[in-house]
């Protein structure tokens, strides 16, 4: 005979393990959905906090109020700081982390509830995430262009991008000279020993190549290779003018009013040039025997080449530096954009004087003389050869040149 008293104590047992799978269950669950909740949120909340610190940065950059601008980024993305699903705090400059104390930046945090659904059976109500991010703020500036020095080689890798070969002497007094190319062997070259080069530095991020006792320049500011950093290429380090061409042009007798003009510049008989911009679509050429006039002008090269012979005689300026808000391009004298690969060549002697920047980052740019008056500005071209024949003097003064805007930067840190 079976005792059925055993059997009817084992039936509870599989109450307590479908209890358990059941937990287990909804612990899969809890793990599967609310989990896939909780990640959703952070990822979708550090998005916020990057943008948020962007923005921030941004309007601390234009003087704007970035607390607000922070958080009212975040807001738009569904963080609204209302203190109880979320708060947001903007903080600059950071209170904690690596770049706490530097008011160069701005941290965003953002805290966040997820309430949970099968977590709860597991005591869980809500799921706390916090998120940060933090964003530098450099604030835009005018400053002067490449370093403050005189002649620049905007190349970015060719060989002989600065060339001295003259046989006359050549000075550049207050800046140095600097090669852009990384050209290993001759980014800087010489070789010719009939004259030399007097200058404060010579930077070269590529080769120097030089005979002895051509350059005389302090040997502990004659460097090349690293650390010596490149600009990149084009240049993004400074905002070029945006200077708006006059429309139309007249001339009055020997004298020519600002305007835009196309074909050969300036028209025969021209002596003088009023003051104002001047576009020009062509060669602007000046010739042995000549005679050219202007101060406070700025040329604008749209197209076409330069050519300032010898035997002219030439006095031209750009707007007096320093620049301000109501003289924006004080010193610019000549510019030729990056759509302009022309050429411009300077063959002054003692009749001629020149002040003002000369902006041509894809030109060449051939200086073969510039008179005992010289050149009272800054050379910033693709390539630079000063192979002159007579004298070249070659003066920098930060008030009588063009200080390019540099623009804010920006840039998420963490």
């Amino acid at each position: 005979m079976i005792k059925k008293q055993n059997f009817f104590k084992e039936r509870g047992q599989s109450l307590v393990i479908i209890t358990l799978a059941a937990v287990g269950l909804f612990a899969f669950a809890a793990l599967a959905i609310d989990g896939s909740m909780v990640f959703s949120d952070r990822r979708h909340a550090q998005n916020a906090a990057d943008t948020a610190a962007l923005d921030s940065a941004l309007s601390k950059t234009r003087g704007g109020s970035w607390e607000q601008e922070g958080l009212d980024r975040a807001t738009s993305n569904g963080y609204n700081d209302n203190g109880t699903s979320n708060s947001v705090e903007v903080y600059s400059p950071p209170i904690d982390g690596n770049y706490a104390g530097d008011s160069e930046y701005v941290q965003v945090k953002i805290t966040s509830q997820v309430k949970t659904f099968f977590a709860r059976i597991l005591g869980f109500q809500q799921i706390t995430n916090r998120v940060e991010a933090v964003a530098r703020a450099v604030p835009g500036t005018i400053s002067p262009m490449f370093a403050g020095n005189a002649v620049v080689s905007l190349a970015p890798a060719d060989c002989k991008a600065i060339i001295y070969q003259g046989n006359a002497s050549t000075t550049v007094q207050g800046g140095g000279i600097f090669v852009n190319s990384a050209c290993p062997s001759a980014a800087f070259f010489n070789n010719s020993s009939s004259a030399q080069l007097t200058a404060p530095c010579l930077q070269s991020v590529g080769g120097i190549q030089a005979q002895p006792g051509v350059l005389n320049i302090p040997s502990n500011c004659i460097q090349s290779g690293p650390p010596i950093t490149a600009y990149n290429y084009p240049p993004d380090n400074i905002v070029f003018p945006n200077i708006v061409c006059p429309s139309g042009g007249s001339q009055s007798g020997n004298t020519l009013n600002p305007g835009t003009y196309s074909g050969q510049f300036p028209p025969n008989g021209v002596t003088y040039l009023n003051s104002g911009t001047y576009c020009i679509n062509g060669d602007f050429r000046v010739n042995g025997g000549d005679t050219l006039i202007g101060h406070n002008v700025i040329i604008i090269m749209m197209s076409g080449d330069v050519v300032f012979n010898g035997g002219a005689e030439i006095e031209l300026s750009g707007p007096s530096g320093p620049q301000t808000e109501e003289n924006p391009y004080g010193g610019l004298f000549l510019y030729m954009p990056m759509t302009n690969p022309g050429t411009i060549t300077i063959n002054g002697n003692s009749e001629s004087g020149f002040t003002g920047t000369i902006l041509a980052p894809a030109a060449n740019i051939i200086v073969d003389g510039t008179g005992d008056a010289g050149l009272h500005g800054q050379i910033i071209g693709y390539t630079v050869d000063l192979s002159g024949t007579s004298i070249t003097n070659i003066v920098y003064d930060d008030n009588e040149n063009w200080d390019a805007p540099v623009p804010p930067q920006i840039e998420l840190a963490q």
